[in-house]
This record gives C-alpha cells, structure tokens and sequence, in this order.
C-alpha cells in the first residue's frame, strides 16, 4: 500500500501546480454546468472490512456524512478538500471511520469524474458488551478512489447551478492496530458557481 504514496502525490502535484489559472484566463470555456467551485454536503451508506491486529473482523455497516470543497482548475481537473465521518457497527461492536483527504478529480465523460487523493484518517471500535469499554483503533494514512456523477435537475443558469451528485469510493486505511477497507455509497448535493461572463464563449445571441 505504501507504494501507493508517490503515484497519489504526482496525481496531486500534477493538479494543482499545472498552469490551470494562466491557461483559463487566455482561453475562453463554453458554457456548462459543471465550472467554477463547488461546495456541497452528502450522506452515504457506510460498509467496512476491519482486519485488527491479523485478524478478520469482517464488514461492519452504517452510515455517514460528507462535506466537499473544491475548484476546477482547468475544464477537466480539479482540486479541493472532503471531509468525511461514518458510523459502524457489527454484533456489541461499535465504530467510527472518516478522514480529511486532499482530493483530485478528472472529469470523464459530461457529468462522470473519478477521484483520487491522500490524507489522514481514523478508525475506532468497542465493545458495548464487555466490562471494559476501551477504544481500539487509531489513525493513519489515508486513500481515497472513486467515482461520482453530477445531476443538474433544476438548471436554470448558463453555468453553475444546484447538482444532485451519486457516489461511490473507496478509502484505504493501511496503518494502525486496525487497517480498515471502507466503502461510501451514497448522495451529494453540491453548488457550482459557475464562471464570469468574461471566462466564457457565449452564443452571438
């Protein structure tokens, strides 16, 4: 999994040290909805596969939350930061799962992007039936892969506008007592704000 760092960071580099700004302050972009910055809050169903110490723990399940925030930093490639925190549990264990991850994205095809990115994240879990209610756990690296598509179903403006955003990612939690395989299946919804008139092609009309 550590050989996972050094691609992660090039991916990361590559997006934010381009010549994104330069680049868009000298060609003009055809209006869409999917410019600007986004911002956005999500709920998800949460499944994770614990391994503690050796051990198979199996799949716990649950839900969580997300906040995103981010900037397309040329037509395709973007750039920003998720949080995200997720409730656990399987039999008397309970848990917690989340991170902060500095987070690419490509867009793929009209509204389909892929995610990539690395951060730090979390793992904790107890037993509510035994006498000694200590946590086990911890923190560590953590990765992020998915995919997402974003909805416009009120698009009212040019460019930006309201979107409702699928999910589906993985996070890879490799460090620690617990090394934790989550899966975030859920919905976003994210604001666009789109580009200034003078960022854009416009129709003569």
């Amino acid at each position: 999994m550590r050989r996972q760092l050094p691609l992660g960071l090039a991916v990361l580099v590559l997006l934010a040290g381009g010549v994104a700004r330069p680049a868009r302050a000298q060609t003009l972009e055809k209006p869409c909805a999917r410019q600007g910055y986004w911002i956005g809050v999500g709920l998800s169903n949460v499944a994770s596969h614990l391994n503690e110490e050796g051990k198979n723990r199996g799949y716990y399940t649950g839900s969580g939350f997300s906040f995103r925030v981010g900037q397309l930093l040329t037509e395709r490639l973007g750039l920003g930061l998720l949080v995200e925190y997720g409730s656990i549990k399987k039999g008397s264990d309970q848990g917690r799962v989340g991170g902060l991850t500095l987070e690419g994205s490509a867009t793929l095809w009209r509204g389909l992007s892929a995610h990539t990115g690395l951060g730090v994240g979390f793992v904790y879990v107890t037993d509510q039936s035994s006498l000694d209610k200590s946590l086990r756990g911890g923190g560590g690296s953590y990765y992020l892969g998915g995919v997402s598509y974003d909805y416009f179903p009120w698009r009212k403006r040019l460019t930006g506008g309201w979107a409702v955003t699928p999910t589906v990612d993985l996070r890879v939690m490799p460090d620690g007592n617990i090394h934790a395989y989550s899966f975030f299946m859920g919905v976003q919804v994210l604001w666009w704000s789109g580009l200034p008139r003078q960022m854009l092609l416009l129709p003569e009309e």
